[in-house]
């Protein structure tokens, strides 16, 4: 039976940025199992006229090509914050549900202070709630915080809302009491992702899955073969929610789906959204075991025969597993090389991968043209140097020649997220209060503040990154000038941005 309950979810995302994300999908897949009625506000597909997209800004920096996405991305041009009030007030949701990181945390209280008068139960969720709940409490403006994961626990809160219950000691979900304190619940037992009904992606418009990909247009969508990460990286939440659910006894963070899931709702879902382009959402794809990985691909190669995108570690990059990843219609890899410094990805990242292991996986992925790479460095890290920074560009530049330059390269300034060892280290350090708030875009000046380098000479280094990889050394001079932000900066950027799109970019 349907029940008169209806649930608006939330997704507070910058404009066309990034896949239809699964999370909300299998969320509103288990509320409609249970008989309720879901409907997504989803900002991604808002764009304000004279916004630059994400994809904007890494274009005018090198890192992507530009694409005829705005013919098949059918953005709304129209105020976010009225559509948002119209929404709420013409579907009359029983429950909202937000789901937030660092970097959307006051987007998101910005949009719950236009409906406040209205009295509606608001809920929280995702990392940026799980290790910031106080501040979620403190805006006065929210009533349920779901920590760790939220299958269960939504579902549990909307029965007994709907059943007019306490909802005091839900697993999972922290809320206040009469007094104004936080209750703290503990957590249940981690779901069997096996047993999670295949994902609703209905809630999404049609033209929400096109997607940008090497300046052509495709229709993507992300399948999960598992969820978790194994890694103890520092400038990551990850080893803190296992830390979370070891405390609670609730079992293993880091879980594979069946392979009979995986191609069960691969095939389910590409034939119901008309899907032409698979990304392959695993935390590091290669790291399976090799008999684990032919099966896998055999199956591929039969019942889905669509190109795809992964992710996988750069030290699992073996002869054998490469060579499958290129049989099965692989078109691009992303890994993360963070920094150029062994050092410093041993000793601060925590990510124990050498310079040799690096280069290593390289080569292999160079004997596949077939297969771009997509590589991911930081910049801006704790006590890092102008020296240290030019480490991981000479890396970068190392990496370039052996893949003579068939890849796409992403510079991205650290953010120090809530949940993290490294956001810890910069509160002790004085570099940051811990009160800052994260920027929305990954393009701003850092903010950190810090004795070994200015914000302004960072974001210089930032913006010409990608020009110090791919030109020649001959050109550096000239590439510091560009770091300038002023007009001269800005002119000589221009130029030799154009140089190495016209000459040095082989994809």
């Amino acid at each position: 039976m349907k029940k008169d309950f209806k649930i608006l979810l939330f997704y507070p995302n910058p404009p066309q940025m990034g896949p239809a994300p699964g999370n909300l999908a299998i969320l509103s897949a288990c509320l409609k199992q249970d008989g309720f009625d879901v409907k997504l506000f989803d900002c991604t597909i808002y764009k304000p006229p004279n916004t630059e997209t994400n994809d904007d800004v890494r274009e005018k920096l090198g890192h992507v090509k530009k694409s005829n996405i705005d013919n098949y991305f059918i953005a709304k041009h129209v105020d976010i914050y009225e559509d948002f009030v119209k929404t709420v007030e013409e579907y009359k949701p029983n429950l909202i549900g937000f789901t937030i990181v660092d970097m959307t945390t006051d987007f998101s209280l910005s949009f719950m202070e236009k409906i406040k008068d209205k009295k509606i139960p608001i809920i929280v969720g995702g990392v940026g709630a799980t290790f910031n709940y106080k501040r979620m409490f403190n805006s006065n403006l929210i009533d349920y915080v779901c920590i760790s994961e939220g299958e269960g626990a939504l579902v549990e809160l909307c029965n007994k809302l709907y059943n007019n219950e306490n909802t005091s000691n839900i697993k999972n979900i922290y809320t206040k009491n009469e007094n104004g304190d936080i209750i703290k619940n503990p957590l249940r037992p981690l779901v069997d992702i096996n047993k999670l009904p295949t994902p609703d992606f209905s809630i999404y418009e049609y033209f929400r899955f096109y997607r940008p990909y090497f300046g052509n247009v495709v229709r993507m969508m992300g399948i999960d073969t598992d969820r978790g990460c194994p890694g103890d990286c520092t400038f990551c939440a990850a080893p803190s929610l296992r830390r979370l659910a070891k405390e609670y006894n609730c079992g293993n963070v880091y879980r594979f789906k069946s392979f009979d899931k995986v191609f069960e709702e691969a095939k389910e879902l590409i034939e119901k959204h008309d899907i032409n382009f698979i990304f392959l959402s695993a935390e590091s794809f290669l790291s399976m075991p090799l008999k684990k990985l032919e099966e896998f691909a055999e199956r591929y190669k039969k019942e889905i025969q669509l190109p795809f995108y992964t992710q996988s570690r750069l030290d699992s990059f073996t002869e054998e597993k490469t060579k499958i990843l290129a049989e099965m219609g692989c078109k691009s890899i992303g890994v993360g090389l963070e920094h150029g410094s062994e050092k410093i990805r041993y000793n601060l990242l925590n990510k124990r991968i050498t310079n040799k292991q690096i280069l290593d996986g390289f080569k292999e992925l160079a004997k596949y043209i077939s297969i771009v790479p997509g590589i991911h460095n930081m910049i801006g890290l704790p006590d890092e140097t102008r020296e240290d920074i030019f480490e991981t560009i000479k890396l970068n530049r190392e990496v370039s020649q052996i893949l003579n330059g068939r890849h796409t390269l992403n510079v991205f300034t650290f953010m120090p997220f809530t949940g993290t060892r490294l956001r810890e280290m910069c509160i002790k350090k004085g570099y940051i209060t811990g009160n800052e708030d994260i920027p929305y875009s990954w393009f701003k000046y850092t903010l950190l503040n810090m004795p070994s380098i200015s914000k302004k000479e960072l974001h210089g280094l930032e913006k010409t990154f990608v020009l110090y990889v791919f030109l020649p050394e001959s050109y550096w001079p000239e590439i510091e000038i560009a770091e300038q932000d002023d007009k001269e900066g800005e002119q000589m950027f221009n130029k030799l941005m154009k140089m190495k799109n016209e000459e040095f970019t082989k994809i």
